[in-house]
């Protein structure tokens, strides 16, 4: 009888342990790669710290923001190109995952000299995109944590 009782709690304690592949409803969970190219990205809430001593923030709707991020939106691209929006333009990009775990990506925006930004410590789910941003343009080294809603 205990080792017909110990058998049941180790199947009970294995079975609990094992990680779910999909979500509660059965449907498979969506990789990165689908997160991050089925939505443009609006910005959200932008943080900055520049080289030069310049500090500014930006959330979405608020009227005491010291950047402007209304007109910003990002759509990556299954096949490692996209589109970055900003003040009405819109430039070509390309991206890739630079390392095993995709919580980082160089992400090339082409404006007339192209300027490439490094994404870290990356957070998606469906309904957000988290990252902190850094990048040197013109010897101004640019650090920035931001939060992207989808457009």
């Amino acid at each position: 009888m205990k080792f017909r009782l110990t058998c049941i709690a180790l199947s009970v304690v294995v079975l609990a342990s094992c990680k779910k592949d999909s979500t509660s409803s059965g449907v498979p969970s969506k990789t990165i790669e689908q997160l991050l190219t089925e939505n443009a990205w609006k910005a959200d809430e932008i943080r900055v710290q520049l080289s030069n001593n310049t500090v500014s923030y930006y959330k979405r709707g608020q009227s005491t923001n010291t950047g402007n991020y209304d007109s910003d939106s990002i759509k990556f691209e299954a096949n490692n190109t996209g589109i970055y929006y900003y003040l009405g333009n819109q430039y070509t990009t390309t991206w890739n995952f630079v390392n095993s775990d995709k919580s980082k990506i160089t992400l090339i925006i082409n404006y007339s000299t192209p300027l490439t930004i490094n994404l870290e410590n990356i957070n998606i789910t469906q309904t957000y995109f988290k990252y902190a941003q850094y990048s040197t343009d013109g010897g101004i080294s640019y650090l920035a944590s931001g939060t992207r809603v989808p457009n």
